[in-house]
């Protein structure tokens, strides 16, 4: 499968997504958490879609996003979530939003994303009913 998960990790200015490779939820096979910190913007967005794309090439359809430390998130960073979960939802897969800081919720509740996009409160919530 994947042999090095850190080439999937980025940072740029304080925005940083990290591949995490926890081991106390039990998340199905081919799937791939990260965690989120900073604004999701304009600037990040495309580098966000394009790691989330060659993941998909390489077979993973299941992602866990953790939102807990993410700021801010414009209309560029929610068009990639939908353009994934589009995507992936045609293959069975999924995009799961976990933890989303009260900015994020407010947005996602704003534009009726929230409806969507799958969001949990929790890793163990998103990692249930698969």
């Amino acid at each position: 499968m994947i042999e090095n998960w850190d080439e999937y990790s980025i940072e740029s200015g304080d925005f940083k997504m990290e591949v995490i490779q926890q081991k106390h939820v039990p998340l199905p096979p081919g799937s791939i958490l990260f965690e989120l910190s900073g604004e999701i913007n304009l600037y990040n967005s495309q580098a966000i879609k394009e790691n989330l794309e060659n993941l998909i090439s390489k077979g993973i359809l299941y992602f866990f996003l953790n939102f807990e430390q993410v700021s801010y998130i414009d209309s560029s960073g929610l068009g990639v979530c939908l353009g994934i979960h589009s995507r992936i939802s045609k293959n069975k897969g999924f995009i799961r939003l976990v933890s989303p800081s009260e900015k994020v919720r407010y947005v996602l509740e704003l534009t009726k994303l929230k409806s969507l996009l799958q969001i949990f409160p929790t890793l163990e919530s998103a990692s249930q009913n698969i």
